[in-house]
C-alpha cells in the first residue's frame, strides 16, 4: 500500500484484551523496520506474552486480526498480491 497499513488484534467480542505488553496493532508507523526496510509482524507466539517483543501481537482467545491497506496498490485491487501468511 502506498498510504497508511495496518494490522491490528481483536478478542471474539471485537474488541481490545489487555496484555502485558499493551500491544494491539502495528502500523506503517509505529512498526520497527529491519536493515533493510521491511517490517515482519509476529501475531501470537510472543514471548512472556510479547512483552517488549518487536512487531508481535499477543493473543487470546477467539481472537481475529483486521489488515487495513490504505491507497492499495494494483497487484492488491487485482489480486495478484497475496498477503503473507
Amino acid at each position: 500500500a502506498d498510504g497508511f497499513w495496518s494490522i491490528t488484534v481483536y478478542n471474539a467480542e471485537g474488541y481490545f484484551t489487555p496484555n502485558p505488553a499493551d500491544a494491539y496493532s502495528v502500523n506503517s508507523v509505529t512498526a520497527k523496520r529491519g536493515t533493510d526496510g521491511s517490517v515482519t509482524v509476529q501475531v501470537g507466539g510472543c514471548g512472556g506474552a510479547g512483552a517488549g517483543e518487536t512487531n508481535c501481537l499477543p493473543l487470546t482467545p477467539g481472537w481475529n486480526y483486521l489488515v487495513r491497506l490504505y491507497r492499495p496498490r494494483a497487484e492488491i485491487l487485482d489480486g495478484t498480491w497475496v498477503f503473507p501468511g
